[in-house]
């Protein structure tokens, strides 16, 4: 697939939940989003270069979090979570990432190697335990508003936004019963107010990724997402970064983290200033932070309505 590097300027619409919008403070935030990190055994190779250029960027942006859209693991191994943590665990070294991390798991976490779940249960039960354990450590923090226990979708707020995690995707039953009642109660709990809303799972839009999400929870998913304001929708999987539309919505496509056949890895910026939103994708040049925003902008009307 030929890669398509963007800035996507998306507008929100705030004023159409006229109910509750008096006095609301402004939205407000900035939130890196990475996928497919691959974590394989050690010796590390590139698997910091993404670390490196988040921090960096953090000197000039104020980073409220980052969040990545599934794929962290290649295989499943003690030595594989531990340099995993020792890069994406909230700390302070130059090669450890700086903000509040939140994970999603993609096909390879959830079935490590073959990537279709989940026929390596061994590898499943150690994964899953790893993030089990973030979950219940964000609860204890607060940092987790809701949570379906058992597909370990969760949602959370920054700064007025409200963010919904489906992990695989909506609706998968492949490890766990379908999240999609969940995701309804959430937003209806949640998001009722008018706030934006940011979406995220692993599996996207583009022909390859639909052979793994069923239709009929696509369209499931977007019967319960158009009765909010839903600000950007983002997805990993397919290994580029592109701009996808279903039933007329912008779905951000997010990038591998090393350089490959279509391009230099890269990750997304995503900020959102009261009734507008920006996705910015940034080319990690190497290993030393440098970063390069794409040029190329694409203007989308508002609000975003699905179909």
């Amino acid at each position: 697939m030929r890669k398509i590097f963007f800035i996507a300027t998306l507008a929100l619409s705030l004023g159409c939940f006229t109910a509750h919008t008096a006095e609301k403070p402004k939205p407000h935030c900035t939130v890196v989003i990475a996928s497919n990190l691959h974590f394989d055994m050690p010796p590390e190779t590139d698997q910091y270069h993404h670390v490196v250029a988040i921090n960096r960027l953090g000197k000039t942006k104020k980073i409220d979090g980052v969040i990545i859209a599934g794929d962290i693991f290649d295989k499943a191994a003690p030595q594989i979570q531990s340099l995993y943590r020792r890069r994406w665990d909230k700390g302070r070294g130059e090669r450890q990432i700086h903000y509040d991390v939140y994970p999603t798991f993609g096909n390879h976490d959830i079935s490590p190697e073959s990537g279709r779940p989940a026929e390596n249960k061994r590898g499943f039960e150690l994964n899953m335990a790893l993030l089990d354990s973030v979950i219940d450590s964000k609860l204890r923090l607060g940092e987790i508003k809701s949570l379906d226990r058992h597909s370990r979708s969760y949602s959370f707020d920054i700064g007025g936004v409200h963010f919904v995690d489906g992990q695989l995707a909506a609706g998968d039953t492949t490890y766990a019963p379908s999240n999609l009642d969940w995701i309804e109660r959430d937003l209806k709990q949640n998001a009722s107010d008018g706030r934006p809303v940011v979406y995220i799972q692993h599996y996207g839009f583009d022909s390859w990724a639909l052979e793994w999400w069923p239709q009929q929870n696509r369209d499931r998913l977007f019967e319960i997402l158009k009765k909010y304001n839903l600000a950007a929708f983002f997805v990993g999987h397919t290994h580029s970064a592109s701009l996808q539309y279903y039933r007329g919505c912008p779905v951000v496509q997010v990038n591998n983290a090393w350089k490959d056949d279509d391009g230099r890895a890269s990750f997304m910026l995503l900020e959102i200033d009261g009734n507008r939103s920006r996705v910015t994708n940034y080319e990690v040049m190497d290993g030393s932070g440098t970063v390069v925003p794409e040029r190329a902008v694409i203007e989308l009307t508002s609000p975003i309505l699905l179909r």
